[in-house]
């Protein structure tokens, strides 16, 4: 019994991984069908340290190493190696939609292809969700949280988080694990017009003023 309902936690927690990420990328790409999302461009080797379950659940989700191409077979995505690739302006990388438990799959679909670099005009939305995912490893991980702190910290200021916006992250990342749902419908309190609408899509600045105040 206790293996079943730990199991069926972990289930839940891919489950709720895949319905953010999904919730965050349809509000940058509104032809995104249900359950489809975008894996991140990037995830720090430290990641991988980690022996939680439930840490390594958002590995498998998120940071997917091949992506099943048009024809059959499986290629490797293009990953950065390190987060000086990552800031880099040499180059951009692609990747593919999936859904949960399933690698990304190429198509013909309008969506099915995301393109990163550092100077296009939505680069900032994939670093958010970069760093929001960073600090839920934290969360989960105490041992990774004592040793990276600092660098999730440093790579968000490389970003351009202000003290405000790791605040905001840092209150929906605990309101998240709290088994709350984000979305543009939800409860959570934010102070930065950045936060209101990377996580609820608030753009309005009367709605955003009235959250924070």
């Amino acid at each position: 019994m206790d293996t079943l309902k730990e199991n069926t936690m972990l289930v839940n927690f891919r489950v709720r991984i895949g319905e953010l990420q999904h919730i965050i990328d349809k509000y940058h790409e509104d032809r995104l069908p249900e359950f489809y999302f975008y894996p991140n461009f990037f995830t720090p080797a430290w990641i991988y340290e980690s022996q939680n379950e439930y840490v390594k659940v958002i590995l498998s989700e998120l940071a997917p190493t091949s992506y099943k191409k048009r024809v059959l077979g499986e290629e490797p995505l293009e990953i950065y190696k390190d987060l000086m690739d990552f800031v880099s302006y040499k180059y951009g990388r692609n990747t593919f939609v999936k859904t949960i438990n399933n690698l990304p799959e190429e198509d013909y679909s309008s969506y099915t292809k995301c393109y990163y670099n550092k100077t296009n005009s939505n680069s900032k939305y994939h670093t958010y969700k970069m760093i929001y995912w960073w600090l839920v490893v934290l969360a989960l991980d105490n041992d990774l949280y004592n040793k990276y702190l600092d660098y999730v910290v440093d790579a968000a200021d490389i970003f351009g988080f202000t003290e405000d916006m790791i605040s905001d992250w840092c209150v929906a990342v605990i309101y998240w694990l709290n088994g709350n749902d984000i979305n543009k419908n939800c409860d959570l309190q934010l102070k930065t017009a950045e936060g209101n609408r990377f996580f609820i899509n608030k753009t309005d600045i009367d709605d955003i003023n009235t959250k924070a105040a």
